[in-house]
């Protein structure tokens, strides 16, 4: 399984965020590693579990920030989270096969990284910026 790592274009200029992103990347490489290891399938899923209970906690936390940026696409943006938990979900009470299981987890962590942090939340952070822009204050002629 491939190895998440952080880079600098993933952040949000968030602190709060972009900690629990890197967060959630080295719980991925854990459940990886595990994988690689040929640990035993009740680890990995352990792992699974402690994993999805902290994207659960980041997404709100960054529904959260959404709401304080006044971000307008925040109802869909929700719902993407809405559809990576139920994945989540469908993953974790429909493997029971080893391979099935790291293969379809696998699958969604590239998905979360590639598309959802690079594409959705470098949404917010455009957002974030934009916001910063239209609320300094006009600088007067004189």
């Amino acid at each position: 399984m491939t190895e998440f790592t952080w880079k600098d274009e993933y952040s949000l200029g968030n602190a709060q965020i972009d900690a629990e992103h890197q967060r959630l990347l080295e719980l991925a490489n854990a459940v990886a590693t595990l994988a690689n290891s040929g640990e035993q399938m009740a680890r990995i899923k352990e792992n699974i579990v402690a994993l999805y209970d902290y994207v659960k906690t980041h997404f709100q936390h960054e529904e959260e920030y959404m709401l304080q940026l006044g971000y307008p696409q925040y109802e869909e943006h929700k719902k993407l989270h809405e559809g990576i938990i139920a994945e989540m979900n469908t993953i974790m009470k429909h493997s029971g096969n080893l391979d099935m299981l790291v293969y379809k987890f696998k699958r969604l962590m590239h998905v979360w990284v590639l598309e959802h942090i690079l594409t959705e939340d470098s949404r917010i952070a455009q957002a974030k910026k934009q916001k910063e822009v239209s609320d300094e204050p006009a600088s007067e002629a004189g």
